[in-house]
């Protein structure tokens, strides 16, 4: 029982952990993509060079594109772990299917 105990708020205190270094790289992606995106608006209205722009917009890019990930990936894998079970039932049954190939020598 206490083991049992021992192990859940190890679990539950390592969860914690890992959502607050998650959240946290979340608010920092969406710090860095507000910062960012001023700094691409003033270059625009201040009519900077093509290459100054080029390398903000770039910058503003993955910034987005980091934080949809960091905000689509728990759905993607909660949905591939709901599809990977019949998924590894029929590859098991299929694999007892399977009789060996015998030496025919």
């Amino acid at each position: 029982m206490r083991e049992q105990l021992r192990r859940k708020l190890s679990a539950f205190i390592l969860w914690c952990a890992f959502a607050a270094l998650y959240l946290g790289g979340a608010f920092l992606l969406i710090v860095g993509l507000i910062f960012t995106s001023q700094t691409w608006w003033m270059l625009i209205q201040r009519h900077a060079g093509t290459w100054e722009i080029s390398t903000k917009s770039a910058e503003l890019f993955v910034l987005a594109v980091g934080l949809i990930l960091v905000l689509i990936i728990p759905f993607l894998q909660r949905r591939a772990a709901d599809r990977s079970g019949p998924w590894r039932a029929e590859r098991r049954s299929e694999m007892k299917s399977r009789v060996p190939a015998t030496d025919q020598g």
